[in-house]
Order: structure tokens, then sequence, then C-alpha cells
């Protein structure tokens, strides 16, 4: 069974009841039979048919909108004033053929006159209404594209009108004011209609098209009206007969349109060209006229006003084309999210240096690429939603260009990439520059009333150096970047030997050979009690002297053991080498605990606990000589299964320590709810810590260290570079210090030493 669906009033239909339809209808009909009448007739006149019948007919179109005042209180002061309108002129025409049966000749001004020029200001405040009612999205210079229109068009019937009233203006003011009224105000009627329908192009409801229609029928007829007087005609009798009933009828019609409906998108609306590029010709054409003949001083005002009013758009049209042009420009090249440059801008900023990069005799210039990936934007989104993430981007660009040059450039790439092109500059200060916007970006973000600390991992790469085109350029950094994402070092530079695909796969079989022949090698640095002044402990740092390339750093070669899956072998082969020389130490008298650094991916291995028994068992070590250190950034990324482990290693014995603390997302609130012994401050807060101007970091260092003996931790600073830093830390209450002040990572050997020069200097 089909159901039909009930259907909302389209835009411009009509919404009148089926009686106001059909007495529509039955008025159309008898303006039809009227047309009739005057054809049969031939001019020949009826008070009967011309005045009463008429008049009657134009006060029912006035009855007709007025009953649309009643039953619609939205259109309601539209239809008044047509329907005022409409009643003032069919009254007019009762009062003249009144005027008409008790006198043949009627003087001007009668009696209807007045009646008569009420209409006119009446249908201008209507047409003015709805052209501000529908204008609103209109561009400035479509009010003049109107003002062409309505001015040429008005130019030309000035010629007709006001040639053939030259002759019959009356004798007396009164006479003349009344005859120039009529066709001033059919100008005016009909500059607005024209004008109107130009502004509104395009966007025109259907009242609107139906008065503008009735303004120009009426226009017609008047103009007519005016020829008949001096030069009559069969159709011009028939056609001033029947214009102005068909324009009442329409202007009647036009207040049962149906309101269109808001759109649900505002677009700006532009003027259409036919409109005013007839206005513009029709004003030549009455400026040409005349130079051939007479032609009354009106129309030739209209028609300068014309040019005029066209000139001055046709300027603001090249202003404006001209301003659209760089708009749409800067657009394109510009996100609309953050507000940065896109990859449109960065193409063309890569285009332009490469290719005079390849003049013979370019000026050699240098560029750096630094390839920006926020880490850890994915829980922004997963805790505050999408709009808080990209209220973060948005804040983005002032913090990075904060710590740029006025010349640099700032792009989006996608998602949380950002590139910086730097000008003229070098690795060394691409890589400050660098760090300027890690620590920018380290301040926090306020999200909805909240403040959210991220990082970012930066890649850099230099151009023509490192690449000689854009894309190898970004495929560099991005490489870079990812090592540093890896290492969580922040920043990294783009190395060949290193980063390069063949180079790449090669260095990672020498890596495995390296992890299973065992020629990897430690360094150890001390750490030491800032109570007693003796070494309780070294932290184990990884070793690889490879046979091609020297010295590979850590920084280098874990990101891919990380990418081969060797984490875990590494990792094994740390703690067995570390708790050996553990063992040979405390053999020697020395009972010096080691500490392990602990990625994420060991930590959350089910094997690790495995592999931490057996080391332990090995050697023979008491679960108190091992210290494991986890980054905080490695807890975040799984908090709930790092607690777990935790745990476990607590129960087991051995101490947990959360490295570079203060570096990432957690916070002292955490450490309540985590089994860790002890925190390693960030080297980034106590480097140069007696230094000027770091009060706010020594606050905080102070303030770290109160809470984190409040929940009965150990806190060790690393970094320390100054015996100034280390009287400070001593002050503060700092348990144990680490850094190049007491020591330098050095071989086991070097250590060995050191520890028994204590022990003997201690005897």
């Amino acid at each position: 069974m089909l159901v039909r669906r009930p259907t909302l009033a389209a835009a411009g239909s009509w919404g009148m009841p089926r009686w106001i339809a059909a007495v529509y209808v039955a008025m159309a009909a008898g303006l039809v039979a009227y047309l009739v009448s005057l054809i049969v007739r031939l001019g020949g006149t009826s008070a009967a048919i011309d005045g009463w019948l008429v008049a009657g007919f134009e006060v029912t179109a006035a009855a007709l909108c007025l009953t649309r005042a009643i039953t619609s209180p939205r259109t309601r002061k539209l239809a008044l004033l047509l329907g005022a309108a409409l009643l003032a002129w069919g009254l007019g025409d009762c009062v003249l053929t009144a005027e008409q049966m008790v006198s043949a000749n009627v003087t001007t001004p009668s009696f209807a006159d007045p009646l008569y020029l009420c209409f006119y200001p009446l249908l201008y405040t209507v047409l003015l209404m709805l052209i501000k009612q529908d204008g609103g999205r209109v561009l400035p210079g479509s009010w003049l594209d109107g003002a062409v229109a309505g001015f040429g068009v008005a130019a030309l019937f000035a010629t007709f009108l006001f040639g053939s009233i030259e002759n019959s203006l009356g004798d007396t003011p009164a006479q003349l004011a009344t005859n120039l009224a009529y066709p001033v105000g059919d100008l005016i009627l009909l500059g607005l209609a024209v004008g109107g329908s130009a502004v509104l192009s395009g966007s025109t409801t259907l009242t609107w098209r139906v008065l503008a229609v009735a303004c120009a029928i009426n226009a017609v007829g008047d103009t007519f009206n005016l020829i008949n007087a001096t030069q009559a005609s069969a159709v011009g009798l028939i056609l001033d007969g029947v214009a102005w009933p068909t324009s009442i009828l329409l202007i009647s019609m036009s207040v049962w349109a149906q309101p269109r409906s808001k759109p649900v998108i505002n677009r700006v609306q532009t003027t259409g060209f036919v409109l005013p590029g007839l206005g513009a010709l029709l004003g030549l054409i009455v400026l040409f006229t005349g130079t051939l003949r007479h032609v009354g001083m009106a129309a030739l005002a209209l028609a300068t006003a014309t040019l005029v009013v066209a000139a001055v758009r046709f300027a603001l049209s090249l202003r404006g084309m001209s301003s659209l042009t760089q708009e749409r420009h800067r657009l394109s090249l510009t996100d609309e999210l953050t507000g940065v440059g896109n990859r449109r801008m960065l193409s063309h900023v890569f285009d332009n240096f490469f290719s005079e990069l390849a003049e013979p005799e370019a000026t050699p210039r240098r560029l750096a690429f630094l390839f920006l990936d926020l880490d850890k934007f994915k829980e922004v989104n997963d805790s505050f939603g999408h709009s808080a993430g990209d209220a973060l981007l948005r804040q983005l660009g002032p913090r990075l260009r904060s710590a740029l040059r006025n010349e640099d450039v700032v792009v989006r790439l996608g998602g949380d990439e950002l590139g910086i092109v730097l000008f003229n500059t070098d690795v060394q200060s691409a890589t400050q520059i660098a760090e300027r916007m890690l620590m920018s970006l380290g301040l926090p973000f306020i999200v909805e009333g909240v403040g959210v600390t991220i990082s970012a991992s930066v890649g850099v790469a230099m151009a023509p150096a490192d690449a000689y085109e854009s894309e190898e350029l970004l495929r560099c950094a991005d490489v870079a970047m990812y090592r540093a994402k890896l290492a969580r070092t922040g920043v990294a530079i783009y190395q060949a030997e290193l980063d390069d695909e063949g180079n790449r796969l090669r260095l990672a079989e020498e890596l495995r050979t390296a992890v299973e022949e065992r020629s990897l090698s430690l360094n150890f640095q001390p750490q030491v009690d800032l109570q007693t002044g003796s070494v309780i402990a070294a932290e184990a740092l990884l070793r690889w002297v490879h046979p091609r390339l020297g010295t590979v750093p850590p920084l280098h070669f874990l990101p891919l053991a990380e990418e081969l899956g060797l984490m875990m072998p590494l990792t094994v082969l740390v703690m067995d080498m570390a708790f050996e020389q553990c063992a040979a130490w405390h053999a020697a008298g020395n009972h010096v605990g080691v500490s392990v650094n602990v990625s994420a991916s060991n930590l959350l291995d089910d094997r690790f606990l495995d592999n931490v028994r057996s080391a332990l068992d090995k050697y023979q070590l008491t679960p108190s000589a091992c210290i494991l250190e986890i980054t905080e950034t490695t807890i975040i990324e799984d908090f709930q299964a790092c607690k777990r482990v935790i745990e476990q290693l607590r129960s087991m014995g051995i101490a947990v320590s959360i490295d570079d603390f203060g570096a990432g997302f957690t916070s002292l609130a955490y450490l309540g709810s985590l089994a860790v012994s002890e925190v390693k401050l960030d080297r980034s807060f106590i480097t140069g810590l007696a230094a000027e101007g770091r009060e706010r970091d020594r606050e905080l260092v102070r303030a770290t260290i109160d809470r984190g003996h409040a929940l009965g931790l150990r806190v060790v600073a690393e970094g320390i570079e100054d015996h100034g830093s280390l009287d400070m830390l001593a002050s503060m209450g700092c348990d144990v210090a680490q850094g190049y002040y007491m020591g330098r990572p050095a071989p086991a050997v070097e250590v060995t030493r050191m520890l028994g020069a204590a022990q003997a200097l201690a005897s």
C-alpha cells in the first residue's frame, strides 16, 4: 500500500485558500474579457465598464490583499501596505469616474490625484522592505549593479515619458506638479523594480518577481497613456486600458506567495550580468540618441548617471578581483585549522629554493627542514575529544613562531605533523631552534580550562647537503624524526650512514650480529650519596664501537633495535654484563648497586620478569643490588600494565626508578599509586640550576624533592655539571647526585679504580 507523504510548500509556491484562488481565477477571466472588450470597442469608452467595473476590480484586489494581512501574521505588514496602495488607486478610479459623470472636462489636479499619488510611496516602501529583507547577504558591488540597471531602464523610459509631456505640463504650479508627479513616480518605481531585481539576482522570491513584472506592466501602460495624449493609436489605447488592472491583479496575488525558507547555508549573493549590462547599454543608447535628436534633460541626466555608476562599478570590480585573487592565493596556502601554511605553501617554498639552486651561477644557499611530530597527541583526543585536539592545534602556530625568525616558514603537513623551513642556517643553529620549539611546546596548553602538557619529536635535514629535491628532503627529515621519537631524544639530525635505506639495512644486520656476538660494551656513571659522599651505585650505559663507523651513539642504534625487535635480547645482554660487573665489585668489597635502563617494549614483554630473575640468579646477586630505570613516558603508554609489572618487580625486591621525571605526562599524583623506589629528576631541570634566572626551576626542584620524600621515595638528580648546583641540591635534601661533575661515563676498569681509591681513602 502506497502512503502519500505530506509535502512542504516549495520555495516560491502559492499558499492561498481555494476560495481565494477561485476569486483570482474569476478576476483573471474578467481581465481577459475586459481585454476583448477593449479590442471590440476600438477605443470607445464606457463609464460602467472602464470606470466602475475597473474600479470595483481594483478594490476587490485590495480586499484580497487585506485578507492576507488578517490570515498571515508573518506577511501582515507587507500585505497591509500593498492592500492600502491598491485601495488608494481603486478609490482614485472611483472618484475620477464620479467626476467624469458630473463633468466631461475634469481639471488637473482632480480629487482623484491625491489618492492615485498615495499608491507610489506605499509601493516604494514595499519594494525597499523586500530588498532589505533579501539583500543582507549581497556584496556591496551588487548594489551598484542594481543602480546601473535601474538608472539605465529609467533613462530609456524617461526619453519617451518626458518627451511626451513637455508640451502638456499645464499652466499653474499645481498642474505642473501633478503632471510631473506621475512620470517621476513611474520612473522611481521602475528603477526600484529593475535595480532591485539586479541586486537580488539569483535570490529573488516569488513575491518580488511578481511585483517586478507588475511594475514593468504599469510603466508600459503609463508610457502609452502619455503617448496617447498627443498621438493616440488603437494599440496604445488597448495597452493603456489593460495595463493597470493587470498590474493591480499581479500585485494583489504577490502577497499570497509562500515566503521562502531560509537556506541552511547562507551564501553570499552576487548579481547577474544581464540586467546591469542592459542598463549600461540603454544609457549609451539614450546618450547617442541625444546627439541625433532632442532628448529631455531628465533622460540625459539618468543616462549620464548610469554610465558614471557603471564606471565606478567597473573600478570596484577591478579592485575586488585583485583583492579576491590575493585572498584566494593566501587561503590556498594556509591551513584552515591552525592558520599556518599548508603543503601547497611548502611546495612553493621548496620549488623556489631548489629551482634557484639548480641555476649555474646561483648564490650558494642553505636550508634546514624540521619535521615535527607531536608525541601523545592521540591521548589528548581520547581524553578530551577531537574538539580539544583542534583547540590545541590552533595554539601551535603562535608557540612555534615565537621560537622562529620572521623569514622562517611553518606549515602543517597533516594531522599532528608540522614542518618548519629555516633559511640560511646550519645544523647547529637548526638544532638550537628545534630545542627552543620543544621548550615552548613543553609549556602547558590551556584546553577547555585544563592545562595539557605535550611533547614532540623533531627530525632535521639540510639542503643541499642531504638532498637536492623536495621529496628527498622530506624523507630525510621524516626518518630522522622517527629515530628521535623511538629514542625519545626530542631532536635527531639526519645522518645518511644511519638513515639511508641501504645503510640502515646493513647497520641492522651488523647490530643483530653485534648482539649475538656480544661485541657491545658498557660504560658506567657513578651515583653519589649526597649525605656521605660515597658512590652507592652506577648506571650502566650501552656503547657500540662499530668497526666501520666508529662509536655509534645509543640514540642512533636503539631506535633501530626497536624496529628489529632486538630490544629484549639487547636488554638481556646489558643486564648480563651489568650484573656480572656488579658481582665483581661485590666480590672486591665494593657494595655498589647497578642501574639498567628498560624500554617500554621490555617492560610489557611477558619474558621480562623471568629474564631479570635468571640474570640475578646467574651471578648470585641480591635483588637490592639491581635498579631498573623506566622513563615516565614509558609508564603512560599503558599505565595499568606497567603498574602491575612494577608491583611484581617490587615484590621480588628490585627497586624501580622513574627516569627523566618531569619531562613527560606523568605527575607526582601518579607516584602514590606506583610501587617505585626512586625518581630521577630530568637533566633539563638540573643542568645549571645555580645560574641566575633559574628561580622557577629551583622552586620546582625543591617541591619535587619534598613531595618525593613525603611519599617515601629516594630522589636522584642527574646532569650535575658544577659545584654550585651540587651544593644547592644537597641543601634542598636531594639524596643522590649523578653527572659529569662527579664522574663521566667510563669503562668498568676506570670506575673500579675510582672505587678502589675511595675505599683506600676511607680506610
